[in-house]
Parts: C-alpha cells; structure tokens; sequence
C-alpha cells in the first residue's frame, strides 16, 4: 500500500463556481483575481491559510458566480472582484460572514440568513 498524499493545512476550503453561467472557461479571471489577492493578504500558508478550488456547475445558476467556503457552509452569490475582497476581509481575516451576498448557509433555514 502506497503512502497517502499530504496537504499543507488550511482554515478554509473554498470552491468557486467556474460552470459556463458563472465563469466561461475562456475567462477564470475571477478564479485567477481570488487566488492573487489571498497570496497578498498572506492566506496561502499558514493556521489561517484559505484553499481556493475551481468547482464546476454548483447547480445554482442565479447570480453567479457562486462561491461556497467550507467548513462554514456559507453559499456566496453576486460575486464580483469588490466582493471577493469584502470575503476575504470580512470572512476570513475577522471571521464575519458577508451576510448581504450569503443566499445558503448550513445549518440554516431559507430566508433566515
């Protein structure tokens, strides 16, 4: 039996919807913007590090694109570079989820996010 793989650990995982509603293949700006600004807010490594992942279709097509950060269950929408950056802030610099573009979280009842 083979060792099993080792990744460096993280405080968030988060998965961005990169389905063709959201984010064409052609353009993973968003993705690419993301992953740049959690390299300069000094959240690729470390105890508060922030895993970025490219998702495919997330089966939410409205107002995309779609971000879920794990292991909160928080379900962003609307998501543009501003708002990336107030997750990034927000979320996971003070721990306070952007409760304006949340549409699901876990654990929660629709309409009471």
């Amino acid at each position: 039996m083979s060792d099993k793989p080792v990744i460096e650990s993280y405080r968030y995982h988060v998965m961005l919807c990169c389905g063709k509603q959201c984010e064409p293949e052609e353009d993973r700006s968003l993705l690419q913007y993301l992953k740049q600004r959690l390299a300069e807010e000094g959240l690729e490594r470390g105890e508060d590090a922030v895993r970025a992942n490219r998702a495919g279709c997330l089966g939410v097509c409205l107002q995309g694109p779609i971000m879920v950060v794990h292991p909160d269950g928080v379900w962003y929408c609307n998501l543009n570079r501003r708002n990336v950056d107030r997750i990034i802030k927000e979320h996971f610099k003070q721990g306070n989820v952007v409760r304006d573009i949340v549409f699901h979280q876990a654990g929660e009842t629709s309409g009471k996010v």
